[in-house]
């Protein structure tokens, strides 16, 4: 495979898993995914085992029940509600997410490398 064509697989990758993670589109994750296979089998574990440990950080996925309201007198009530994920949580297991996959297309030229290197060597059959 051409160093061209391999770069250009890389990129395709890179950019489906960045533009997929940014705009938190499944479909686009996982076609970065499948394009990855077979390394993917160790990316995508590896990802959600990084994303497991990070939620563990105090703050990171607060809590839908946490929060708190202000009544009036008259009957009217503030809340206010710390849903949702801190946003450096929420744009770290972006990065890690798109390194994963990208270091995934990564592996999957270095195998072919080594398979195409090693089917050279081999002396013919016969």
């Amino acid at each position: 495979m051409p160093r061209v064509a391999e770069w250009g697989y890389v990129a395709v990758v890179a950019a489906v898993a960045a533009l997929g993670f940014t705009t938190d589109t499944t479909g686009l994750i996982l076609l970065a995914a499948g394009l990855t296979l077979p390394a993917a089998g160790l990316a995508v574990p590896a990802y959600y085992v990084v994303y497991g440990v990070l939620a563990q950080i105090p703050g990171a996925n607060q809590s839908r029940s946490s929060g708190s309201a202000t009544c009036e007198p008259d009957g009217t009530c503030e809340t206010s509600s710390g849903d949702g994920l801190a946003s450096w949580f929420a744009i770290t297991t972006d990065v890690v997410g798109i390194v994963a996959l990208t270091g995934a297309a990564v592996l999957n030229v270095v195998l072919l490398r080594m398979l195409m290197a090693a089917r050279r060597s081999r002396p013919p059959a016969g």
